[in-house]
Parts: C-alpha cells; structure tokens; sequence
C-alpha cells in the first residue's frame, strides 16, 4: 500500500488507476506470482470528490449512512488478490490454453466482473468466519459490516459505470448490476433511489461468482458471448440515475504537490 507522488504517461491517463494486480503474462504469473500495489491516496480521492456525491443522488436515505471508506478499499484489494485466483492455465478439448486466449475481446470485462464479485464472496467468507479465522482486527470495525460493504459497492459500481460500456471495467460492472437487479439484490424504491437487499445479495454474489468462474474455466466463449450481451448494457434504470450525475466529476485529476515541490 502507498501513496502516489507521481503519475506520468499511461500512467496518468484517462481513469486514473485505483489499485493494480500485475503481470498480466499468465506464463509469468504462474512461474513468479503476481504483485499487488494500492494507491491509498488515489482511492481517498475518488470517494471523497466521486464517490460520496454519487451516494447522495443514488443512494435511499437510511442506506446512507453505510457508506464506508474502508471498505471501498478493503474491497478493490480483494478485487486485486481474487485477480491471482481463478483459472489461468486450462485445458480445452485436451488443449493447453488460458482463459485469455480463450475469451479473446470479452476476457477483459469477464475478468473484471469476476474480479468484483469473487472479491465480495471472499469477504463475505471472512466476515461470516473472522471470528474463527481471528480476523477480528484485519477487517474494518462496526457493528454492520455487511450492509457498509453491499451499500458502498453499489455506489462504486454506479461510478463505475460513468466509465462508459465501451470500457472493460464499466462493461464488467453492467453484468453485475443486471445481474443483482434481475435477482432482487438491488432494489428500487417509489422515489428512485436504490437500495441493498442483504440476503438475496448473498445468495446473488454465489450464483454470478460460479456463473463467471465456470466461463473462465471451461474457455467458453459462446457462453461469455452470451452472458455480455445479455447484461453488459446499460438499462433504463441506471441510464436514468447516470443522467442525474452529470454535475457530478466522472473521475478526479491529480495535481502532484509533492513532486511540483521537489523538481519544480
């Protein structure tokens, strides 16, 4: 975990890069692992000037208040450990290949989607067992960690969407919220607003978890074909709520102090 002082080139265009799980060479990968670094700043300022002010436009009343900091990070750090997880290196019709190869154009945006929501799994495990895992003092502190977790991942995820489907992330993201939509995790209320329902949110968070590992694992690309045409759009409803953020910055834009300071 750091502090960004610096961002230059790629690294300082468009979205500015939250977290990152890298190499993405899955022969590397396998032979070296993969390296995981979080931009702590970066993160503060996206939920501080992006995030907070999505919350209050989309968010009912009473799911407010959930909204957490900590776990906004401590979810994009599962997003960026449960990238290492899954299949890399398959095998299709007795072929050695990798999910990669297999998805070709729709790898990205999978892969995302997995990212989120094996990332939401992950946790719920911890938070169900922390007592018996005696993570009492690794996650954040409060008595409704559930409800803070759920509530600040949908918040993120309209901020997400802002991205654009053209873009693997915002795409990844349409798949999840259609997806909890169409199951009754997200639900809307009479004044527009969304909300979190915890239990069938559970049970969602399994089912899309299995639905994308399993495409992964076999190299289907009929079924993430499928499944992208199916979900990664933006539908009505959150055409509607993205239309009522406009005043609302998609993305912040760093100016670097610290570095201005030290080679003006």
């Amino acid at each position: 975990m750091v502090n960004e002082l610096l961002g230059t080139g790629d690294g300082n265009l468009g979205v500015q890069t939250a977290a990152y799980n890298l190499p993405n060479d899955e022969r590397i990968t396998t032979q070296r692992g993969t390296k995981r670094v979080m931009l702590k700043n970066v993160q503060e300022a996206k939920f501080q000037k992006v995030l907070t002010p999505i919350a209050a436009q989309v968010l009912a009343p009473a799911e407010r208040a959930a909204l957490s900091f900590p776990w906004f990070f401590t979810h994009i750090l599962a997003h960026e450990l449960t990238h290492g997880l899954g299949p890399h290196q398959i095998k299709v019709q007795g072929r050695a290949t990798t999910p990669r190869e297999e998805l070709k154009e729709l790898y990205s945006p999978i892969e995302e989607a997995k990212a989120d929501v094996v990332g939401l799994y992950a946790l719920q495990y911890l938070l169900d067992h922390k007592k018996a895992l005696a993570l009492t003092t690794v996650l954040p502190a409060g008595t409704d960690a559930e409800r803070q977790l759920y509530v600040t991942y949908l918040a993120s995820s309209l901020r997400s969407l802002r991205f654009g489907v053209s873009e693997a992330h915002a795409q990844g993201t349409a798949v999840q919220v259609n997806y909890f939509l169409d199951h009754g995790a997200i639900i809307t209320h009479p004044d527009g607003t969304l909300g979190v329902e915890l239990a069938k949110m559970k049970d969602a968070v399994r089912g899309l978890a299995h639905e994308l590992l399993m495409v992964e694992a076999t190299g289907d690309y009929a079924a993430a074909k499928k499944l992208m045409t199916e979900r990664a759009v933006v539908r009505p409803l959150f055409a509607h709520l993205l239309g009522t953020l406009e005043a609302i910055p998609v993305d912040i834009r760093p100016i670097f102090v610290t570095a201005d300071k030290v080679a003006p």
